[in-house]
């Protein structure tokens, strides 16, 4: 499965603060224990998804117990998938066998894995029991499902200091995520973030996130004149995750017509996806696009240079510098 924009903004996030975001999805106490690091896993031959690298296993150390190493697994599903208990367990096996954490013969981590679904209800915990035949098969794993949670109670503890600010990215995702009084409050507490550039990696993910269930619009306009967004790579995410809403919302319109129209319909989806993500990453950077700009961007057919063009969109310093890259008008 390679990754789409919602998971690559959920590996970031889960970088920006991984002690606070772990002991919050695994409803420990940050004393409880110690994150020394993120494993290199890049040497690891994980079985299948050879374009997939599993980037984000945390070696974490139970205080209570003296220190025991753990490795786990941080797993990011935008919709929980029939799979993941199988691609759990093909992460377990080379790294227990490849990974130590000393050079001690016989030493092996301990593992465990923590998945978070943006949508819908996951379990992807199971339990093989045949007590004829002496078999016994456990995976527990820690499943937290962002769009059970309330917005407005996580921004209260936020708020109160019992949540960590990292979450702010999700609330998007949440009960009660699109209502203007939850943006607002949104809004205050992550201004009273210090670090500006973490202050940007919020609003920009939020919007991210706010396309993965519809309700980008309202977060856009409620942030419009919030200086979120400044980081290249969250423009391009956001501009991945219109471009992906279009192109799936295209395949729908077309899913009873015939295979070329499907084909073609899906086409169409991607190069105006890709057109409009442009466009509105240089309004969210430069401002109102000029028309005749807009409309030499929409007349562009071919999905390479549009994908430049994103790009484009992303680093320009004017709509002038922008515009050389386009079609003669």
């Amino acid at each position: 499965m390679s990754p789409n924009p919602f998971d690559q903004a959920c590996r970031y996030l889960a970088k920006l603060a991984p002690a606070p975001l772990l002991a919050w999805l695994l409803r420990l106490r940050p004393e409880a224990f110690v994150f020394r690091r993120w494993l290199d896993t890049r040497m690891i031959r994980f079985p299948g998804e050879p374009d997939r690298t599993c980037d984000t296993v945390a070696l974490l150390e139970d205080v209570a117990r003296g220190g025991v190493p753990w490795a786990v697994v941080m797993e990011f599903q935008i919709e929980p998938g029939a799979v993941m208990f199988g691609r759990l367990l093909g992460y377990f096996s080379p790294l227990w066998l490849e990974l130590k954490p000393s050079k001690e013969a016989g030493d092996r981590f301990l593992l465990g894995a923590v998945v978070v679904n943006l949508t819908g209800l996951g379990e992807c915990s199971a339990e093989m029991v045949w007590p004829e035949a002496g078999l016994e098969t456990i995976l527990k794993v820690r499943e937290r499902n962002v769009s059970e949670m309330v917005a407005g109670d996580v921004l209260d503890r936020i708020a109160a200091g019992e949540a960590p600010a990292v979450l702010l990215p999700w609330v998007s995702l949440m009960q009660g995520g699109g209502e203007s009084g939850i943006i607002e409050r949104w809004k205050d507490l992550a201004g009273q973030e210090a670090d500006v550039r973490r202050r940007a990696d919020y609003g920009g993910l939020v919007l991210v996130f706010a396309e993965a269930i519809g309700c980008r619009g309202v977060w856009k306009e409620a942030l419009k004149g919030w200086n979120v967004i400044q980081s290249q790579q969250v423009l391009e995410w956001q501009a991945e995750a219109r471009v992906q809403g279009r192109v799936e919302g295209k395949a729908e319109g077309k899913a009873e017509g015939k295979a070329e129209g499907k084909a073609e319909g899906k086409a169409e989806g991607k190069a105006e996806g890709k057109a409009e993500a442009a466009l509105e990453v240089l309004e969210a950077r430069l401002g109102p696009v000029p028309a005749d700009v807009a409309e030499r961007v929409r007349a562009v057919p071919e999905i390479a240079r549009l994908n430049r063009l994103v790009v484009s969109a992303a680093c320009c310093a004017s709509f002038e510098e922008f515009a050389r890259e386009l079609p003669p008008g």
